[in-house]
C-alpha cells in the first residue's frame, strides 16, 4: 500500500475507492439508508443530492425546499429536501444528513450517451468539505474523515 494511505488511516481518514469512468466521471458505490446506490463524486455541485426518481428506493421523506437548483444543462429545476438520513461510503458512516431531491434525468442521459450506467445521485462539496475528504487520482480513492 502506498504511504499516504497509511499516514492518513493513522489521521483517522476513511479510503473508498472510485473508479474513473471515459467520461472522466467519478463514480463510487454508497449506502443511503442502508440501500446500496450509484453515485458521482461532483467537487463542483454544492450540495449532495438524490434523483428525485429514486425518493421512494431510498425510503425518502422530503418536503419543498425553498430555493431551486440549477446544474450543468439545467437552471431553475424543482427541488426538496429530506432530512435525518443516513449515508455511509466503505465502512464510514454519516448520521443526520440532509440531502437535496432533484430531477437527475438529464445527468443520467448525458452518462448514457458515453455508455456509462446511470446514478442514483451526486456526492457533493457539502459532504465533501464537512468531512475533510481528499481525492486521491492516481490510487483513485476518496479519503474521508
Amino acid at each position: 500500500m502506498n504511504d499516504i494511505v497509511t499516514v492518513l488511516e493513522q489521521q483517522n481518514y476513511y479510503s473508498i475507492p472510485f473508479r474513473i469512468r471515459k467520461s472522466n466521471h467519478l463514480y463510487v458505490h454508497a449506502k443511503v439508508n442502508g440501500i446500496k446506490g450509484l453515485f458521482l463524486i461532483d467537487t463542483g455541485a454544492s450540495n449532495t443530492c438524490i434523483d428525485s426518481n429514486e425518493k421512494s428506493f431510498f425510503k425518502l421523506l422530503s418536503k419543498a425546499h425553498k430555493a431551486k437548483a440549477s446544474g450543468a444543462g439545467s437552471n431553475d429545476m424543482h427541488a426538496e429536501i429530506s432530512t435525518d438520513n443516513t449515508i455511509q461510503l466503505g465502512k464510514w458512516k454519516k448520521n443526520d444528513i440532509s440531502l437535496i431531491l432533484l430531477d437527475l434525468t438529464h445527468v443520467n442521459i448525458a452518462l448514457t450517451e458515453y455508455n456509462l450506467p446511470k446514478v442514483h445521485g451526486i456526492i457533493g462539496s457539502d459532504l465533501l468539505k464537512n468531512n475533510g475528504a481528499i481525492i486521491h487520482y492516481p490510487l483513485q480513492l476518496l479519503f474521508i474523515k
